[in-house]
C-alpha cells in the first residue's frame, strides 16, 4: 500500500503551534499537492456561528441507488469547492439503507448560506426532492468545542 507523504505531514504539521521555516515550506508543498490533485480546498475555521448538523433523510426505495449518485456527488463536489464546509459525511443504516443520515459541518453560518446558494446544491435538491420521502434537520451542539473532524475525499490515481 502506497502512503503519499504529504498526507502524513501535513496534519502532523498542522498539529505544531509553531512551525519552522522547513515546516511552513513542506505545508506549502502539500497545500499544492492537495490543491493539484483536487483532493481538498483550503478550509476556514469553525466560527461561533459555525453549524454542526445532522440532516436524517428517508428515500424511496425505487430511488435509492439515484439518490446516492446525487448524495455522493453534492457532498464531493462541496469539499473540493467550499472552504466553510467542513464536513459533508453521509451513512446509510445497515438494516435500512433507505435511511440516511449525513453529518455536516459549517464555518459559520454564512458559509451554510452559500452552500445551499450554489450551483451543485441545488442540482443536488431539486434533482431528488421526488425521491424523498422524508427529511429532519437536526443542529447539534459539539460536547468537546476543541474536537473536530478533517473530511478528506481521497482518490486512487
Amino acid at each position: 500500500m502506497k502512503i503519499l507523504f504529504c498526507r502524513l505531514l501535513f496534519p502532523l504539521f498542522m498539529l505544531l503551534s509553531v512551525k519552522s521555516e522547513a515546516q511552513e515550506k513542506s505545508i506549502n508543498i502539500c497545500d499544492s499537492y492537495y490543491m493539484e490533485k483536487q483532493i481538498i480546498c483550503h478550509k476556514l475555521p469553525m466560527e461561533a456561528d459555525g453549524i454542526v448538523r445532522l440532516s436524517k433523510i428517508e428515500v424511496y426505495p425505487e430511488f435509492l441507488d439515484e439518490y446516492i449518485k446525487y448524495a455522493v456527488e453534492v457532498g464531493e463536489i462541496s469539499l473540493l469547492t467550499e472552504p466553510g464546509v467542513l464536513t459533508m459525511y453521509a451513512v446509510s443504516e445497515k438494516d435500512n439503507p433507505c435511511k440516511v443520515t449525513i453529518l455536516e459541518t459549517y464555518a459559520s453560518k454564512a458559509a451554510y448560506e452559500q452552500h445551499i446558494a450554489s450551483e451543485h446544491f441545488q442540482k443536488y435538491k431539486q434533482g431528488t426532492l421526488h425521491m424523498v420521502k422524508s427529511l429532519l434537520l437536526s443542529d447539534q451542539i459539539p460536547l468537546n468545542p476543541n474536537s473536530h473532524i478533517d473530511n478528506v475525499i481521497r482518490r486512487l490515481y
